[in-house]
């Protein structure tokens, strides 16, 4: 067995357990049952707000430690948290308990960083791409099976809710002793940067035939060229790169990640979409349930846990499936995300003005879809322009403005503090706020149009006049250029 394979199955495993969760589809049910005898309103207003607020603060410094502490104690930490999360929703009573429940939720959600990003620090580059299908797959694998036993258990009558998070208990308990055997790491990002020294020349050539930026501390914007990857064996260079990395602080690194990816404009629109829409996408997914609770709370045929699997199969399928497309994103990003948007948009819309409870599950099922889609190529996208150690860095900080914009928009709509709207209002408003993005990036694709057409028209013309090539006049940037 390859050396990397170990690690992987063992991160997947985790990961499938962690995920399989069977009463997460029903945890509002559970909450206005008889076990907590809370209302819908107190479960909207009082308790899910603090998983928002909670996550926005918590994400920045378990990105930090994760790097700090070398990923796997947090990865532990992760598994620690979820118990206690269902110990604490089990045995927990009153509004206090619950939020400390949505407290420790959001440190184990926060703590998926170290998931995503530890199997990058076991398995050479060439394994990347696949073993990022693993875990994930591990993740929607577990959700999606999770989602059928609890809908049998539910649908067959044999389990209640509270059974349902016994078990919940019993498979995340199992999931964290599994993280305890990962093996540890022993460098980091930032922290615990690998020295110069310790680089071997196969080492730097490897990284050179893979066509991935060296991130070193003396020039992390230079390919370097075989001369100079020998010159960096010498003692005297050893000693020179040395200093600098221990005089280079962790802020500048930081600060040198970020400039050189949002520097970019490409890059930048489609992380600022990456954060607004999946704000959003938070958003829905945290309150679907208090809506399907509204429209259907005397029915005891409840079928989340049915429509919460469904989700995930096909999520799994479409990822994979995108995954395999062949489109330059770069000309038709822009009217594939006003259009993706606006059908977004239209989705919550008509969730949020149905009474019927099979509509706002198919609704829901397309918008979640339709978000998995354009949040694959988006990762895609931003990836190709960033160095490869700090993708952590920028994927993690693109989630931390969702979380901004989300803590807002709770605050604005759904916490008693702002206007607590019922949850059919507060899905005509989602709605509005992916039509609003839709027709963003709608404005935005017309103009782009209008102004390439404009300069192929323009660079005809001067062409039609003999123009000498090299003209100043026909400057016309690369990626906009038209071969005849």
């Amino acid at each position: 067995m390859e050396k990397w394979l170990g690690p992987c199955l063992l991160l997947s495993a985790f990961g499938f357990l962690k995920e399989f969760r069977p009463s997460e589809p029903f945890v509002t049910e559970f909450l206005v049952g008889t076990w907590k005898n809370f209302t819908v309103q107190q479960v909207m207003q009082d308790i899910y707000p603090v998983w928002t607020y909670s996550y926005l603060v918590l994400l920045f410094i378990v990105f930090i430690v994760t790097d700090l502490l070398l990923y796997k104690p947090v990865v532990v930490f992760e598994g620690i948290s979820l118990v206690i999360t269902w110990c604490l929703l089990i045995w927990g009573q009153g509004i206090a308990a619950m939020q400390a429940v949505e407290f420790v939720y959001a440190a184990s959600t926060a703590s998926k960083v170290a998931y995503s990003t530890y199997i990058y620090t076991q398995v050479p580059v060439a394994k990347f791409q696949i073993v990022t299908a693993y875990t994930k797959a591990a993740l929607l694998t577990g959700r999606c099976f999770a989602g059928i036993l609890g809908q049998i258990l539910v649908a067959t009558g044999t389990c209640d809710y509270l059974a349902l998070n016994y078990i919940s208990l019993g498979f995340v308990s199992c999931s964290t002793v599994i993280a305890f055997f990962l093996p540890s790491v022993s460098r980091s990002i930032y922290f615990h940067r690998r020295k110069p020294r310790e680089r071997s020349l196969n080492d730097q050539l490897a990284q050179l035939e893979t066509s991935n930026e060296l991130h070193t501390c003396q020039d992390r914007d230079e390919i370097p060229s075989l001369g100079k990857l020998i010159q960096s064996l010498t003692p005297v260079e050893h000693t020179n790169q040395n200093n600098k990395c221990t005089e280079n602080s962790v802020c500048l690194l930081f600060w040198e990640d970020f400039t050189a990816a949002f520097s970019d404009n490409y890059t930048l629109k489609w992380s600022l979409w990456w954060a607004f829409a999946t704000c959003g996408f938070f958003q829905v997914v945290n309150y679907i349930q208090p809506l399907w609770e509204a429209l259907d709370s005397e029915s005891e045929n409840v079928y989340n846990g049915g429509v919460e699997a469904l989700h995930a199969f096909l999520g799994a399928l479409t990822t994979l499936a995108v995954g395999h497309l062949s489109i330059d994103w770069s000309v038709y990003g822009e009217p594939v995300i006003a259009i993706i948007s606006l059908f977004e948009g239209a989705m919550l819309f008509v969730a949020g003005n149905t009474d019927i409870l099979w509509i706002t599950y198919a609704t829901y099922i397309a918008f979640c879809l339709s978000y998995r889609i354009l949040i694959t190529i988006a990762s895609s996208e931003v990836a190709k322009g960033l160095k490869r150690e700090s993708y952590g860095f920028i994927f993690g900080f693109n989630t931390f403005l969702a979380l901004l914009f989300q803590a807002i928009l709770t605050l604005c709509v759904t916490d008693g503090v702002g206007l607590a709207l019922d949850p059919q209002s507060q899905f005509k408003i989602y709605g509005g706020y992916f039509g609003v993005l839709g027709t963003i990036f709608s404005a935005m694709a017309a103009y782009n149009i209008f102004r390439n057409r404009s300069r192929v028209y323009a660079s005809k013309k001067i062409c039609a006049q003999h123009v000498p090539f090299g003209h100043p006049l026909i400057d016309i940037p690369a990626k906009n250029r038209v071969l005849n």
